[in-house]
Order: C-alpha cells, then structure tokens, then sequence
C-alpha cells in the first residue's frame, strides 16, 4: 500500500503556467479582468492565464518559455493580441514543488473595451482598490506587485509608472 503511494507522487507532473495583468493609469490605476466561465475558477475574476504547452517552447536558456505562454493565453482568453512581446515585464511569480507560474504586467494606452472570448463570461477594468471580492487567490497578491511597483515610481522600458 505505501508502495502505491509512492507510485502515485513520482507520478505527478508539475503544473507550468502564465498570464498578463494589464494595467492603465489614466486617472486611477486600474487592471483588466475577466469572470471565468469554466472550472476549476468559475464564477472568479482573474487574468488571462493558463497553462504551458509544447507549442510555447523553450526560452534561450533551454528554460520554459512563460511570456510565450502568457501571449498565447491572452490571445485565446480574451482574443487581445501583444504587439510588443518585449514590453512584457515580469511582475510576479511563484516556484514551488509541482506549480509554477508567471504573471507579467502590460500597460495599455487606454481603457479600451475588451470583448469577453472563450474563457470569461465578461470582462472589465476595475480599480486596484476595488477588486472584485471573488477574485482567484492570486489576482490580489498580482495587484498589490504592481501597485507596489507603482507607488516605487519605478520604470518599465523606460516609462515610470507613478502617477
């Protein structure tokens, strides 16, 4: 019977996954996010995001290519296209035994209207102090980076981000 337990731990396969939090800050910063339509998050507000796949590759480091997932995500979830993959940045992340996962922050110039696509029954822009109180675990801790980030002025390709 322990054997079998053992069996079943060599078994799993970790779960590699990315997403985009996209942000605005024209008047209050405001992050885009979608309600889910399928389990095991539905009925949650949250990025587009999701899993790695054989098609994202490999990074130049022969590492997984998390921005690769994150852009494909996005596409799928909410049918917005990355123009400037390389304007990415990195804004969070978690490494822990069988999950990874990495959320990258993109500023759009606007608020524009996001048309709901597969994934998510709507989606819309909400204040980052007035987040949706279903929001998937993470959603917050991925907010409180970027406001973090923002409060620090600190710049994204050049651009600071403080108000």
């Amino acid at each position: 019977m322990m054997r079998r337990g053992f069996q079943t731990l060599r078994d799993l396969r970790p779960y590699h996954g990315a997403g985009i939090l996209f942000w605005n800050k024209h008047g209050q910063l405001s992050v885009l996010l979608g309600l889910r339509t399928h389990n095991p998050q539905r009925g949650q507000w949250s990025i587009p995001a999701g899993g790695w796949e054989e098609e994202d590759s490999y990074d130049e480091n022969n590492k997984r290519d998390y921005r690769a997932t994150a852009i494909r995500e996005t596409m799928e979830e909410i049918n917005l296209r990355v123009d400037k993959p390389e304007d990415l940045t990195c804004l969070w992340s978690r490494h822990l035994p069988f999950f990874h996962f990495v959320v990258y922050a993109c500023q759009l110039s606007d608020k524009r209207k996001v048309v709901r696509y597969q994934e998510f029954s709507e989606v819309k822009w909400f204040p980052v102090d007035s987040l949706p109180a279903n929001s998937v675990g993470f959603v917050k801790s991925q907010v409180t980076a970027l406001v973090r980030q923002h409060h620090k002025g600190e710049k994204w390709h050049g651009e600071s981000i403080s108000p």
